[in-house]
């Protein structure tokens, strides 16, 4: 039911929970997961917070030939960029790193794990650090991939720098029309569906 006499409207301001693009400025480590996708997919989810309670995330999952990843040395050079980002994470919050060998994706971010978890204990000092988000192609924020993209607040010469390949704003992405009338039932009577087709994955 509509009504002009229960009608409302909202005139307090959004807040996002998540940092703005840009370079954020003070912001810490909030916390580091090593998880499984439903499908069974390994990743490491590094999840920065800023004053606000706002956060961005990185999130690193296995490279794996494709389209792209052709050959043995293609997988490795990919393999030795990611490990790099993951470094300059290491590197800014706890100052240095361990060597590490590793022949698996999930022993190497099992590793991460260990070194940055004492970061994420509120009880300790949690060093202030600038850091870079940006879009994804999704419209989605994201922590930056490119050149330097966190460091210590310390550092008085900044690294982080914006690039013409950051995506600041937006993408527009419109919505897909449907392949049917949304008004047409999608059974009939006396049909019934399993429902596997919802499923995200």
């Amino acid at each position: 039911m509509y009504s002009t006499k229960t009608a409302t409207t909202n005139n307090t301001e959004f807040n996002s929970s998540y940092m703005p693009v840009g370079i954020n400025e003070n912001v810490t480590l909030k916390e580091v997961n090593v998880n499984k996708t439903p499908n069974g997919r390994d990743f490491l989810e590094i999840v920065f917070q800023n004053a606000d309670g706002q956060i961005a995330t990185m999130t690193e999952w296995k490279n794996e030939k494709n389209m792209w990843i052709k050959t043995d040395e293609d997988l490795q050079n990919r393999d030795n960029q990611q490990f790099g980002r993951i470094l300059q994470v290491i590197d800014a919050v706890m100052g240095s790193h361990t060597d590490f060998e590793g022949n698996s994706f999930i022993e190497m971010i099992n590793w991460v794990k260990a070194q940055l978890e004492p970061a994420t204990n509120p009880n300790n000092m949690q060093k202030a650090l600038r850091l870079k988000v940006v879009y994804d192609k999704k419209g989605y924020t994201k922590v930056s991939s490119l050149g330097v993209f966190v460091e210590p607040m310390s550092v008085e010469q900044s690294q982080v720098k914006l690039w013409k390949n950051d995506l600041l704003e937006r993408p527009i992405v419109a919505d897909k029309e449907p392949a049917t009338d949304p008004l047409t039932p999608t059974s009939t009577p006396g049909t019934e569906t399993s429902g596997i087709d919802d499923l995200p994955f």
